[in-house]
């Protein structure tokens, strides 16, 4: 007889003689298979939770292929396509964007109580992901009295074509308002590579 064969016939003899080591065993092997059932109810809950998503596509995916509307729905995106190009500004260079940028901050400046504005260039760089599209920065800096940061505010959200305040700082003693304001441009042609 082999070792493994005499331990096993201990272990049964154990288990036929003592009560308590075959309640123990009955106690392992109901927690090994409480423990398995508890795994296997968290798979079937991901699996039921997967198919509900997969189910919940196909029915939205099913009314629109159901749907009789694509002309409308292709309208209705070519106007949201026209409205979204309204809003970029058009330049052929680099610099005819910044001058347009820093002409449209000069306009808006006039007639607010700003005293001393000083606009100057800022970063003008290719926007990446969007090809054609560039941003164009410009820093506005002055001083100004308590309201005239917000009329100035409102011009640029108001404004027909798109601007972005990248960063506004506005201090009360002494009164002194910095911005940094970005529009996106199409139509500029990149700049040609200098030859090696």
């Amino acid at each position: 007889m082999s070792a493994l064969d005499t331990a096993l016939a201990r272990v049964g003899s154990e288990l036929a003689e003592n009560l308590r080591a075959r309640l123990g065993v009955w106690l392992v092997l109901g927690i090994v298979l409480g423990y398995g059932v508890l795994l296997e109810s968290d798979r079937v809950r991901d699996a039921y939770d997967g198919y509900s998503a997969a189910t919940a596509r196909l029915a939205r995916a099913r009314t629109l292929l159901g749907g009789e509307d694509w002309a409308q729905r292709l309208a209705g995106e070519y106007e949201t396509g026209r409205a979204l190009e309204g809003a970029f500004w058009e330049a052929e260079t680099e610099g005819v964007a910044q001058a347009r940028l820093q002409a449209a901050l000069t306009d808006m400046v006039e007639g607010l109580d700003l005293r001393r504005p000083d606009i100057r260039s800022g970063v003008s760089q290719a926007v990446p992901d969007m090809p054609g599209v560039w941003q164009v920065q410009m820093r506005l800096g002055c001083q100004y009295r308590p309201g005239s940061e917000l009329q100035m505010l409102y011009r640029l959200a108001t404004h027909p074509k798109k601007l972005v305040v990248e960063r506004l700082d506005v201090r009360r003693e002494p009164s002194r308002m910095t911005m940094i304001v970005s529009a996106y441009f199409v139509g500029i042609e990149p700049a040609e590579a200098a030859p090696e």
